[in-house]
């Protein structure tokens, strides 16, 4: 009876921190795409080009790189507790920098402040679902915390562009500040590490060095692999819908940057929908390469139609999106595949240098993008803003299906199958 109860206390307990922590993942996707939504009005008021909106924007990308080992290491030896909200308050700052920057360099500095904090909230929240759930069902909340990423994706697209056309940029970026400063405090108050009945059970478990944590992930010949499909696989998401899918729609269609942003956020729901059902059929089939390899092919033939079909109706505009979204939710599995191939004491840090993989395709190809539409631009301007054509998105864009088609490679030749398995099946293991 007593046991029963500890089960039911722990599982209520870990509902509740793991939505926290998952509020500060909306949060920061949110933070994540807004520029998107304002591309238009920063090339207008500070005067710059793509190419300059590309490196700025890729700011963020750049920190959250850098973070990503760190943020690793830090969890399996600090705790989700003070690093939520330590990086929550981190993002609110970054936000009122961003809102309140008077140059384009101040811009970039908000950015790359933003990346900082929020580099730590998607390993947040798998470091949280690791601790308090059953290893059986990782690979659901991993999924369930893609869905969750991707409903803040779309706050950051659909309800952010209104509030840009009604309010301004500084005014929305201002606001999502004292956000961030209402989750920080309920984190702080209410995040606990570990159930308090496994603290000393696991705490040896926790003490390996940080040297000997990051030589032991980066040994396993699988992180890199995975490294190399998440990469490619997530970087559609963040060249399309979080920077250049707006302008791209709003040109090729003559749309309003509020419809466009209808149509990108397509993509979000498909990591939405795909995220949670992803992690249920790996589990289910015990299966992770399989789905890996479907996920990138799909990406790739919906990208090239987006792409090149004529006259495509809006419905099928939405529904391609929507897989392309869905496609770039197979990234979760790598998650899962990492866990599987690396010890309990060392989780956090093999999903940080997963995650870091993920986030490098925006710092590489947002830049990319800009500097393809820069170098194609015919040099037409009106209102003070650069004109591109719908020809020249559509060479810059040739970057999606090209990382579809790098991951859909890996996958086939280079990720091995885990049958959802772990390596490390007992605790004893951990203390050798």
């Amino acid at each position: 009876m007593k046991h029963s109860f500890i089960a039911q206390h722990k599982v209520l307990c870990g509902t509740i921190i793991f939505i926290l922590a998952s509020l500060f993942l909306l949060f920061e996707m949110a933070l994540q795409v807004s520029p998107s939504i304002m591309t238009n009005q920063l090339m207008a008021e500070f005067k710059i080009h793509a190419d300059v909106l590309g490196v700025m924007a890729s700011c963020y990308f750049y920190s959250y790189t850098l973070m990503q080992i760190p943020s690793g290491l830090f969890y399996d030896h600090f705790g989700p507790r003070l690093l939520i909200s330590l990086a929550c308050a981190v993002c609110s700052l970054g936000a009122f920098f961003f809102g309140l920057s008077q140059s384009v360099v101040l811009l970039g500095m908000g950015r790359f402040l933003l990346g900082i904090g929020s580099a730590f909230a998607f390993v947040g929240v798998l470091a949280v679902a690791a601790r308090w759930f059953a290893p059986t069902l990782f690979a659901l909340f991993a999924g369930i915390t893609q869905f969750l990423a991707g409903i803040g994706a779309m706050c950051g697209a659909l309800p952010l562009a209104y509030a840009v056309d009604h309010f301004g940029w500084r005014h929305t970026m201002i606001s999502l500040g004292f956000v961030g400063i209402a989750i920080t405090i309920f984190s702080a108050l209410f995040i606990r590490n570990r159930p308090p009945q496994e603290v000393e059970v696991h705490e040896d478990h926790y003490r390996l060095g940080i040297k000997k944590s990051f030589k032991e992930v980066l040994s396993q010949g699988q992180t890199w692999s995975l490294a190399v499909y998440s990469f490619s696989n997530w970087a559609p998401a963040l060249i399309f819908p979080a920077l250049w899918g707006v302008p791209y729609l709003m040109v090729k269609y003559n749309i309003t940057n509020t419809k466009a942003a209808l149509a990108t956020s397509m993509v979000w729901i498909g990591v939405a929908v795909f995220s949670p059902l992803l992690g249920w059929l790996s589990d289910l089939l015990q299966r992770r390469k399989s789905l890996l390899t479907f996920c990138t092919a799909l990406g790739f033939f919906a990208s090239l139609a987006l792409l090149f079909l004529p006259n495509l109706s809006f419905p099928v505009i939405y529904f391609l999106l929507f897989c392309i979204g869905g496609a770039s939710s197979g990234n979760l599995l790598c998650f899962a595949v990492a866990k599987d191939n690396n010890r309990p004491s060392v989780t956090a840090t093999a999903m940080g240098f997963n995650n870091m993989a993920v986030v490098l395709g925006g710092a590489v190809f947002q830049p990319i993008v800009g500097a393809i539409l820069a170098h194609v631009w015919n040099g037409a301007i009106s209102q003070g803003v650069p004109v591109y054509t719908t020809s020249n998105y559509t060479v810059a864009l040739l970057t999606v299906p090209a990382c579809y088609l790098i991951g859909l490679i890996t996958s086939i030749f280079f990720i091995k199958e885990t049958f959802c398995k772990h390596k490390y099946d007992n605790y004893s293991d951990q203390l050798q």
